[in-house]
């Protein structure tokens, strides 16, 4: 999902794709603050998490590097790729929240996965409803946050954090 050009590897350019796609879902091209912004989250998740996980010194990740990286970044330093990651959300959410309010309802969640990932509207109706632990029919920024968490960390099966990027 995160490999945007398809090659089986994770690059900082990869990311940066994908935030020009958020954008461009949500036709951000007059605002380059919150573009940037977005941008400086993924290279700095990249810079101090993801590209120390290149085990094979490479300079991209694959698959296993990866999720074996995020195992050992969530075990090593937990409070340091939660608070990037917060940061990362914070971005994307002020891109998709479109009406301001601070939320994402389903109309925003979907319009971001499908344009900027490709996801299948089928499995965003059931993600979404998963994601929405307390059932107002929005997303807000602890709920993001905890299943954000959930889904880099937990061993739980039944997280909804599981959810995050749809039925994987």
């Amino acid at each position: 999902m995160l490999d945007v050009d398809g090659d089986g590897n994770l690059r900082e350019e990869d990311l940066l794709v994908l935030g020009n796609r958020l954008a461009a879902a949500f036709d951000l091209s007059g605002d380059a603050t919150k573009i940037a912004r977005l941008r400086g989250a993924f290279t700095q998740l990249w810079i101090h998490d993801l590209s120390t996980m290149d085990s094979d010194q490479d300079g991209v990740l694959d698959r296993a590097e990866f999720v074996a990286g995020m195992r050992k970044a969530a075990a090593n330093d937990r409070e340091g790729i939660l608070q990037r990651l917060s940061v990362m959300v914070d971005a994307w959410m002020d891109i998709a929240d479109t009406d301001g309010n601070g939320l994402i309802d389903e109309d925003e969640f979907q319009t971001m996965y499908i344009k900027s990932l490709g996801t299948s509207p089928q499995d965003l109706k059931v993600a979404f409803a998963r994601l929405d632990v307390d059932g107002d029919g929005n997303l807000g920024r602890d709920e993001i946050r905890r299943a954000t968490e959930e889904f880099y960390t937990s061993e739980d099966p039944q997280a909804p954090g599981n959810w995050l990027f749809g039925n994987l």
